[in-house]
């Protein structure tokens, strides 16, 4: 399946959306860190409220707030890494890996970490390598118990 690509219309005349804050708190060159898409590729062309009868296309870029949801599961009582914007599919990706691995809701993977198991496709979607996501977090699971 081609890759719809947003034309520079598209992407000036993007609201933000539900995240409109965030999007307008973004410049032109914001890189999401987990991923290394800029803020135009991260636009994907989707379908909105897949569920209603009211259903459409429409270009989506979805930001988040993306954190260490807990001092554990390694109880060292630290978080591993600061709050950081990641795009929406990045912030997906995290719990997809968490879902398939069975790993705790409470832990998150940092953006860096997911650079390493996500491949990111301009405009598209994400691919997920979950076994090196697994063996990440077996790595940090040792290096814990050490």
């Amino acid at each position: 399946m081609k890759v719809k690509i947003p034309t520079h219309e598209d992407y000036r005349s993007h609201t933000g959306l539900h995240y409109r804050n965030l999007w307008a708190s973004i410049d032109d060159g914001w890189i999401c860190p987990a991923c290394g898409r800029n803020k135009f590729q991260i636009m994907k062309w989707t379908l909105r409220f897949p569920a209603s009868p009211h259903k459409f296309m429409d270009w989506v870029a979805a930001l988040h707030k993306h954190h260490d949801h807990s001092v554990a599961p390694f109880e060292n009582g630290q978080h591993r890494f600061s709050e950081t914007l990641i795009c929406g599919q990045c912030n997906a990706a995290d719990g997809a890996a968490k879902r398939k691995l069975g790993l705790p809701s409470n832990f998150s993977f940092s953006p860096q970490e997911m650079r390493t198991f996500i491949q990111a496709t301009p405009h598209g979607k994400h691919t997920i390598n979950f076994d090196l996501a697994s063996k990440i977090y077996q790595s940090l699971s040792a290096s814990i118990a050490e």
